[in-house]
């Protein structure tokens, strides 16, 4: 295989970088695209992306080593920690596994401040004085919850007396010579712009990449950019790849403890994916275990995939916002070559302009939509104060529907059409049709 002909291959394909390693060595690194489209500087391994959600497994590594050295347990209930969190019977075991069933701290922040950075205190606050009703019984079943792994930076704080920053510097960062890897917090953006790879959305009306902050979409999110825990590690392809071999090797860690972090959580309620502490869980034909995790924040993709039994590590970090199969594709793609020997991009997809409708027009999409084989479940179109679509689908976040014309949507990034015509919506996801009847003109706001 000739990886050298692949890494050309993957040039104007995405911006980031890209790392693939197998048996100790390192056969694919590549970087491309700019590091700043302000300065065109261009784009170094040596660049810090921030990990999002690939922060959540290195928060659980945190956690491991506080069960290795006693400090606390699995099964230690949180309340020892907070003191007026109003919910009970949570363990760490359960933050870890996605089990706690604590209501998501997103929707906490609607009426923040945008210009002020909330903090993880700030989460537990808002947790405390809202107390927003939890989704399910810790243990019940399992959903996704980033203000899990909120607490547990918070909780490493407590039991290590020290900074969240500081202890994982300490504990993981500094003995895996991992020099390029922190927490995030104002004071390092400002001291290390130059090493940090700028995330930036595509403004889909401008149909120009632009900072998050200066886009109405995601805007709202970049007071939330310093919360730890579940995302706000910042690091580089080189560095993962020498965290996921001290994780084959169990260098700081015991092998026995690793084999719980890697082992499905087992509930009696069906679990949408398998997810051990930290970690999802997935077996490959070829190359084995997989242990991996993938990340997402307005303007960064991430994903850091281990193969403890073929040893093959995969990094690859993204800083300008493009559809998200496309970019997983171009990944399978190169981790398919490792088998293979044989290296096939993706067909590019379009990129969809959207233009502004008439807030009319906008007003009679609005309503309850009946899904069509799942009735018991709906979906509702609700036009914000902002004068912005939002679509509610099932167990997700609002997102916002841009028209391409009237009648058609899409949402950002997501490559999803949406059409409502004669009250009935569709949603097209790469061909797989939602079909949903308007039943009500009865909408959310807010």
């Amino acid at each position: 295989m000739d990886w050298n002909k692949v890494k050309k291959q993957l040039e104007n394909t995405f911006n980031g970088t890209v790392l693939l390693a197998q048996d100790e060595t390192i056969i694919l690194q590549g970087a491309y695209g700019e590091a700043s489209i302000e300065t065109h500087a261009p784009m170094g391994l040596h660049q810090r992306f921030n990990l999002a959600s690939v922060s959540k497994p290195i928060t659980a590594l945190g956690i491991l080593l506080l069960v290795q050295d006693k400090k606390i347990t699995f099964d230690d209930d949180i309340s020892q920690w907070f003191d007026n969190l109003p919910y009970t019977n949570i363990t760490v075991r359960h933050l870890l596994h996605h089990t706690s069933g604590l209501p998501d701290y997103m929707a906490l922040f609607s009426n923040w401040d945008e210009t002020t950075a909330a903090t993880n205190e700030d989460v537990l606050q808002l947790l405390i004085q809202y107390a927003p009703p939890r989704l399910f019984v810790a243990g019940e079943r399992m959903e996704y919850c980033n203000t899990g792994y909120v607490l547990l930076a918070l909780l490493i704080e407590r039991v290590a007396n020290k900074s969240f920053t500081e202890f994982m510097d300490e504990a993981i960062f500094k003995p895996l010579n991992m020099m390029h890897t922190t927490v995030t917090s104002t004071t390092f953006t400002k001291q290390f712009t130059n090493e940090i790879a700028h995330g930036y959305v595509f403004d889909v009306y401008s149909g120009q990449y632009v900072d998050p902050s200066e886009f109405e979409e995601t805007k709202s999110t970049t007071c939330l950019n310093y919360i730890t825990g579940d995302g706000g590690i910042y690091s580089t392809v080189e560095d993962l790849w020498k965290l996921g071999r001290s994780v084959i090797q169990a260098q700081l860690w015991d092998e026995a403890l690793l084999e719980q972090a890697f082992t499905p959580s087992t509930l009696t309620a069906e679990q949408p994916f398998s997810y051990g502490m930290g970690w999802i869980i997935y077996e490959d034909e070829q190359l084995g275990k997989c242990v991996w995790h993938s990340g997402g924040w307005p303007g960064y993709a991430t994903t850091f995939k281990i193969y403890p039994q073929s040893k093959t590590i995969f990094v690859f970090l993204r800083s300008k916002e493009q559809e998200v199969d496309y970019e997983i594709a171009i990944g399978e793609a190169i981790e398919k070559a490792v088998i293979t020997h044989e290296f096939h991009l993706p067909k590019k997809p379009e990129q969809y302009k959207a233009v502004h409708l008439p807030v009319e027009i906008l007003q009679s999409y609005e309503g309850k939509y009946q899904l069509q084989e799942q009735p018991e479940h709906t979906v509702e179109i609700a036009l914000q104060e902002d004068n912005r679509l939002y679509i509610f689908l099932p167990a997700t976040m609002p997102l916002e529907l841009h028209a391409i014309k009237e009648d058609e949507f899409f949402l950002r990034s997501l490559g999803i059409l949406v059409t409502i015509k004669y009250d009935i919506l569709t949603v097209n996801n790469d061909g797989q049709k939602t079909i949903a009847k308007k039943i009500t003109d009865h909408v959310l706001k807010g």
